[in-house]
């Protein structure tokens, strides 16, 4: 068959859903061109499609560009801004593979949340300006964005003049059934609610966020040797890139910030980046991901749980979390591991010869070998074939809610010569099975050449990088959860001593890292360790000082 490439130019108040739907129906495209201009999509004329979106939510979905079954597909729209309108889906590319994704920004005319000014605040309630460019409602005491399809669920202070979470800040979850709105004119509006401690001030800017994440940026499911590079993600009511169930994707100067222009506080209602059950590679190189609602980027597996076992019948297991409903957990012929709930302990190790999937919920699953400890109720299952080797340089991660990269992938991950300027922990090595069910242990992870700008100035995390599975009950009998962590030549900025906070690792090496100290923020915990390590084996640590004065304005005073 021919290859052939489709070229739009861009065209003012002209719906492209259309247009580019006729487009992938030719089976013979093979390249899409889109020149340097504004491209309108509208949900109306779009395709639909049921998808199952892990941390998202599933959905029946329009898609402005539904990427399906393509090989050795391109889009190149270098100098193009796609504006998307209402309830719709950017990307989506489902089976795809060499896949290619080039210079567009993505963004909505009305963003999924909204922003207003802190006017005034007090014990009862908050005076509120909304931002020019958000759509809001009151209704019978609520607030409504995106259209009113959006409630507000939760509320978060920025502080307008450093462009990130104001210090100390925290959530307002549950806000919903507490609070009354009531509308003052001019985009004026009372908050009637006690806000969490430390109260927003005025001049502050509030968040006003739904829980709901409905409508991703770019969508990857079951792909192979994608690349997304120079793409520009303004804005999603939901994650900015999400791919699961993936082998070798690469993101190169991919950008998750708002328009300066836009005057916006928050791109993304999510994370900037996030990567399930992947593997071959996942590479961000060159990579800035500011002011999202979540984490820089989160790479992990899956625990599913154990709802029933026998020989004749194999394994029962169910997803646990409804953000993981329907995503793929198991083919015949990849590696499982089971291990015990509370500890995290694993106790047995086999191939799967049969997958049968009873619906969204809930797996049947034949073992090569059956276990010599019967599982029982309760005990969890991951999926060890899916653990992606990760390469993240020359990345930027500021100013967002909550962390910068959190890993849990036994492949080879290196973290290198990246800027972090987060509330929370730059770095989180986790997994758990008890909220989330995010697996993944960590065989070999190198943390080198990263500088850590006064991290932790939020409520998100222990030290700038944090090592610490989620384990319900230690148990000494039992290896360490993770092992083979290496911090090597890092640069840390620090206001109070709070630097790394490892546990459940073994062979864990601390070398070379310079300290800077600075009072760009007050100190919340003076007397805390630098390096706070228990429950680990084999640690080595060299040339540690004692904590830096958290007050000095300025002194390269320590290596370690």
């Amino acid at each position: 068959m021919r290859e052939s490439t489709i070229t739009f130019e861009p065209t003012p108040l002209c719906d492209f859903t259309p247009l580019v739907r006729n487009a992938l129906s030719n089976p013979g495209c093979t390249r899409i061109v889109f020149r340097p201009g504004r491209y309108d999509f509208h949900p109306e004329l779009a395709v639909e499609k049921y998808l199952f979106i892990s941390n998202n939510d599933e959905g029946l979905k329009r898609i402005a560009i539904p990427i399906f079954g393509r090989e050795g597909f391109e889009i190149e729209a270098t100098g193009a801004r796609f504006v998307f309108h209402g309830g719709i889906l950017p990307v989506a590319a489902v089976g795809c593979s060499a896949l290619v994704l080039r210079g567009f920004s993505l963004d909505w005319e009305v963003p999924f949340h909204g922003e207003a000014e802190v006017l005034d605040a007090d014990a009862a309630g908050v005076l509120l300006k909304i931002r020019e460019g958000f759509s809001y409602q009151v209704r019978s005491g609520h607030l409504a964005f995106g259209g009113g399809s959006f409630i507000l669920r939760n509320v978060l202070a920025f502080d307008a003049r450093r462009r990130e979470t104001a210090f100390q800040t925290r959530d307002n979850y549950g806000i919903e059934s507490r609070y009354v709105a009531r509308d003052a004119g001019e985009r004026v509006v009372r908050l009637d609610a006690r806000l969490s401690d430390p109260l927003p001030i005025p001049g502050d800017i509030l968040a006003l966020v739904d829980e709901r994440r409905d409508y991703p940026g770019v969508f990857l499911d079951g792909c192979s040797d994608v690349l997304l590079d120079d793409v520009t993600i303004r804005h999603a009511g939901g994650m900015g890139v999400i791919g699961q169930c993936c082998s070798g994707l690469s993101l190169q100067r991919v950008t998750v910030a708002p328009d300066a222009q836009s005057g916006r506080m928050i791109s993304t209602t999510a994370d900037a980046t996030h990567f399930v059950h992947c593997q071959g590679h996942v590479r961000l190189l060159d990579c800035v991901f500011e002011n999202q609602m979540d984490d820089a980027t989160n790479i992990h597996g899956i625990y599913a749980q154990v709802a029933g076992y026998s020989a004749a019948d194999g394994l029962l297991v169910r997803l646990r979390h409804h953000q993981q409903f329907g995503v793929p957990f198991a083919l015949p012929g990849h590696r499982l591991e089971l291990a015990r709930q509370a500890t995290l302990a694993s106790f047995h190790e086999s191939v799967a010869l049969g997958v049968e999937v009873l619906n969204k919920e809930f797996l049947r699953i034949r073992l090569a070998e059956p276990p010599s400890c019967e599982p029982v109720p309760g005990d969890v299952v991951a999926n060890m074939s899916w653990n992606p080797e990760v390469e993240i340089r020359g990345c930027r991660s500021r100013g967002n809610r909550a962390r910068g990269f959190l890993i849990s992938s036994a492949g080879r991950v290196v973290i290198e010569d990246n800027d972090f300027h987060t509330p929370g922990a730059a770095i989180l090595v986790a997994s758990d099975a008890r909220d989330w069910f995010e697996s993944g242990p960590v065989r070999d992870l190198l943390i080198r050449r990263n500088r850590f700008e006064t991290c932790n100035y939020g409520v998100w995390g222990k030290a700038a990088i944090q090592i610490a599975p989620r384990i319900e009950r230690p148990d000494p009998s039992q290896p360490p959860y993770h092992g083979n962590i290496r911090i090597e030549d890092n640069t840390f900025t620090v206001f109070d001593p709070r630097i790394v906070f490892a546990r459940s690792v073994r062979n864990l090496h601390i070398t070379g890292n310079h300290i800077m100290t600075t009072d760009v923020y007050p100190p919340q915990n003076a007397q805390a360790p630098s390096w706070d390590v228990s429950t680990c084996q084999c640690v080595n640590t060299e040339h540690h000082p004692p904590a830096p004065d958290s007050k000095v304005r300025t002194a390269c005073a320590a290596v370690f």
